[in-house]
This record gives structure tokens, sequence and C-alpha cells, in this order.
């Protein structure tokens, strides 16, 4: 007997026997409008913790535990409003020396004032990484796209082979007529 539930991430209201639910750790029931939105939810939160865990290890050299600045977390989730945090990881990857000198030359008072100051620096190179990052991504539709297509050719050509090598077997007979033999 199916029960009232609502999606735990876009908070879509249906039942327990249509949503997809996932038990967690405690024991909880949790449900999802499908299997694929559960995933994606899943994947989101895994790019967000690999990315707070460089930042905080590669860059601010924290020690396992230590915990991150909340303004960062703030500062983060406001440009993942736009950008992936693949692009957010790639624009810290590849500022990194820039972001280090200035953190160990610079001489902040604060770690807010860190913390605006290595914004900065990413907000102003962000762009340019999301428009590599799109068009990779775009490169990567367009060979599946072609692998794709390949496999039809591939399976088109195959059909073709075997009419013609059918058509060898009969040979030049099926062509002459009864008076020609």
């Amino acid at each position: 007997m199916a029960r009232k539930c609502s999606c735990q991430i876009c908070k879509a209201k249906g039942n327990t026997d249509v949503f997809y639910k996932v038990t967690d750790d405690k024991g909880k029931n949790k449900y999802y409008c499908s299997k694929e939105e559960y995933d994606s939810f899943i994947k989101e939160k895994e790019k967000r913790e690999y990315l707070i865990k460089y930042i905080a290890v590669d860059i601010f050299n924290y020690d396992e535990g230590q915990i991150v600045p909340p303004v960062l977390l703030k500062k983060i989730k406001e440009l993942h409003g736009f950008y992936d945090y693949e692009v957010i990881y790639e624009c810290f990857k590849e500022s990194k020396d820039s972001i280090k000198y200035w953190i160990e030359n610079k001489g902040f008072s604060s770690e807010y004032g860190m913390i605006s100051y290595i914004m900065k620096i990413i907000e102003s190179n962000i762009n340019d990484i999301y428009n590599k990052w799109k068009y990779k991504k775009s490169q990567e539709q367009k060979q599946e796209k072609k692998k794709e297509t390949e496999i039809l050719d591939i399976g088109f050509m195959n059909q073709v082979k075997e009419k013609v090598s059918q058509q060898k077997k009969k040979g030049i007979m099926e062509f002459l007529d009864e008076e020609d033999i």
C-alpha cells in the first residue's frame, strides 16, 4: 500500500510505490523522484567534497579534520550557482601556484581577508576555465555521437557485405536466362 512522500531533492510530492527509495545508514528511508536524480545528486555531492578537500589539503595545507572557513564554503556555493564543481576545481588547480604565492607573501591579517583575496583570483580566471571546460565537454559529446554513427555504419556495412556475398554465391547464373544457358 502506497504512502505519501516527497522527494528529498526537489520536494515533489508522490507516493512510495513510484518514487525511488534509499535507506540511509541509520535505517531511515528517503525517497527521490527517480534513480537518475538520486545518482546525479550523489555525484554532485562527491564532486563538492573532492573540491573542498583539495582546497583544504593542497592549497591551505590544513590538517585532516581542520575546519574549512565558512566564508569559503559560502563563496563556493555562490560560484556553483552557475559553474559546475568541476570548473571550480579546475580553476583552483590552475591558480594553485598564484594562490600559494599570495598566501605566503601577502601577510593577511585575517582568514576572511585571505579567502576574499583568493576568491578574487578565482573569479578573475573562472570564465576562461569555464570556456575550456565547455569546449572539452562539447568535443566529448561529438566523439560519443561519432562512435554511435560508426557503430551504425559498421552494422550497415555488415548487412551490405552479407547481401553482396549472397549474390556472389549465386554467381552469373542468376542473370542468365534459360535461353542463354
